[in-house]
């Protein structure tokens, strides 16, 4: 027997009263420490120091060993001279020792592992201290002026000792401490674990403690273009509570592109090896964002005790999710208790819960074209040739927008190069399209999210539909004031489109009235609906 592990816990050094003793998520401090040993030693080598005599109790339910004295203190930051008296007694049994802090519940058993693989690798070793790396900017009252202590100075990187652990060697036991020639080794925690010293310490480690781990499986590129990652992402800003994984495919790239901007774990891998990644990463729920899915893929996470939602997914695998959201399909493609059709689950991004929709204008003077973040069709470009000369007739200035998928920039931006910013104005890849929407009284848009926003903003629009998936999307109707054109190639409907445009700008009674019909429709309330699904399968 190698190695030993004493955990302090004595109810006179608390945070607060019986703190060792109260449940933090569901186990007392005490029970979380014991838990952790017993990952790293066997039970005959967890040594329990305590005075009191609850912990004692606690210590025989779980077939551990304990020294008792109701006199025992100490302070943290002097706990290996505090319990040297305890330590010498069982020193000579073992090679090293790990002294275990009870208040560092989110430390895992695994950091302490790799902290005793660094201990026995380190010539010399008889002392590791954990520490964690902090940046800081040190203040100096009245030492430099005003400017500097406003834009100058620096941040220094410091590293602050850690009570979560200690590792040392028995020799340095068996010597009283004496060796003054110790160097001690630091080991850098990956992460800057709490450790508990107040209430606020004690609800944060609650909360983390209680987090569950959300994966989302995401896909973007030309083809399908970059509605799935915004979707999630959405929901992804929304969801504070739990820790939130992305992953792609290895065509992906444009998703991974747009994600590498945010603050969420990114993994990328073959698309036959990614079911093993997701069970890897142990997540308790996975959302699909990557359209049809396979039975197999998702029984084998439901088997792994994984839930399992999926988005715009007309696959075999949306019967067998807990959950499948089809917002873009009015009518159910298929029947199912666990899947939800139509407009009720369809969210807006972020950036349009501020944005004020438009009032109606009697005349059009700016009109809004905008294909996807991909439009591999290049319909953004097609579209401009054939409205420009009537715009330029009525006075009417061309927003074009494309998206970060786009691979025609340079053939859009020759084309456009010598017409003045008051007639046509470029946007390659935009966070805000909702500021350009509301300078916007009409718009030719592809069939995908777009129509929803337009209808959010009150735009009269005419749709058009990149592929049979887009044309399957039900919700741009003449009823709902839009001008459905249906399936586009860049070809054979030039004169629809244009005569279409012409109606749209020059009727004003027709135009008013595909207004009217647009204006019931808000999509703000809708992703707490979402979220709250999502919640309830976490068991929140």
């Amino acid at each position: 027997m190698e190695t030993a592990i004493f955990i302090p816990a004595v109810k006179k050094n608390v945070a607060f009263a019986d703190d060792l003793v109260k449940k933090l998520a569901d186990k007392t401090l005490i029970q979380r420490a014991i838990n952790k040993a017993r990952k790293i030693v066997s039970e005959q080598c967890i040594y329990v120091v305590t005075d009191s005599e609850e912990i004692c109790l606690a210590c025989k339910r779980n077939n551990v060993q304990y020294y008792y004295d109701k006199d025992l203190w100490f302070s943290s930051p002097h706990v290996i001279d505090n319990l040297g008296f305890v330590l010498s007694q069982f020193s000579e049994d073992y090679k090293e020792i790990i002294l275990l802090s009870p208040y560092a519940p989110l430390l895992d058993g695994e950091d302490i592992l790799k902290a005793l693989e660094k201990f026995r690798s380190e010539k010399n070793c008889e002392l590791l201290i954990p520490v964690k790396k902090e940046k800081s900017r040190a203040f100096q009252q009245n030492k430099i002026g005003f400017r500097e202590m406003l834009i100058g100075g620096s941040e220094h990187e410091l590293l602050i000792e850690s009570q979560a652990f200690k590792i040392l060697s028995s020799s340095l036991v068996n010597n009283g401490f004496k060796n003054n020639k110790v160097k001690p080794f630091s080991y850098e925690l990956n992460n800057n674990f709490l450790e508990i010293s107040s209430y606020q310490d004690w609800w944060v480690s609650e909360k983390l403690l209680k987090r569950k781990r959300i994966v989302f499986r995401v896909k973007g590129d030309e083809r399908i273009g970059m509605g799935h990652i915004y979707r999630a992402l959405t929901l992804a800003h929304e969801i504070t509570d739990h820790e939130v994984y992305f992953i792609c495919d290895e065509k992906s790239q444009k998703a991974v592109e747009r994600l590498a901007g945010g603050d969420y774990w990114i993994g990328v891998y073959k698309e036959t090896e990614m079911v093993d990644r997701i069970l890897d990463l142990k997540p308790d729920l996975v959302i699909n964002d990557i359209l049809n899915t396979k039975k197999n893929y998702v029984l084998k996470l439901r088997n792994n005790g994984i839930k399992v939602v999926n988005f715009e997914d007309l696959g075999a695998g949306a019967k067998h999710s807990n959950l499948t959201i089809n917002e873009l399909y009015d009518a159910p493609e298929f029947q199912g208790k666990n899947t939800l059709w139509g407009i009720k689950y369809f969210f807006l991004r972020e950036e349009f819960s501020e944005a004020r929709p438009n009032r109606f204008k009697n005349e059009v003077n700016t009109i809004l074209v905008t294909f996807g973040a991909a439009d591999p069709n290049d319909f953004t470009r097609k579209i401009f040739r054939g409205i420009f000369s009537y715009c330029t007739k009525k006075q009417i200035k061309i927003f074009l927008v494309t998206g970060g998928g786009y691979r025609h920039i340079e053939k859009l931006k020759n084309e456009i190069q010598n017409f003045p910013e008051s007639q046509v104005q470029y946007v390659h890849i935009t966070g805000v399209i909702s500021h350009i929407m509301q300078q916007s009284q009409i718009a030719i848009a592809a069939n995908g999210r777009t129509p929803y926003e337009l209808a959010h903003m009150n735009i009269p629009s005419i749709i058009l539909s990149h592929n049979e998936r887009e044309l399957g999307h039900s919700f741009a109707t003449r009823e709902r004031g839009f001008i459905p054109l249906g399936l586009y190639k860049g070809t054979g409907k030039d004169g629809k489109i244009l005569k279409a445009l012409k109606k749209i700008v020059e009727n004003h009674d027709f135009r008013r009235e595909c207004f009217n019909r647009m204006r019931p429709f808000r999509f703000q309330k809708n992703k707490k609906k979402v979220l709250k699904f999502i919640y309830e399968l976490l068991g929140n």
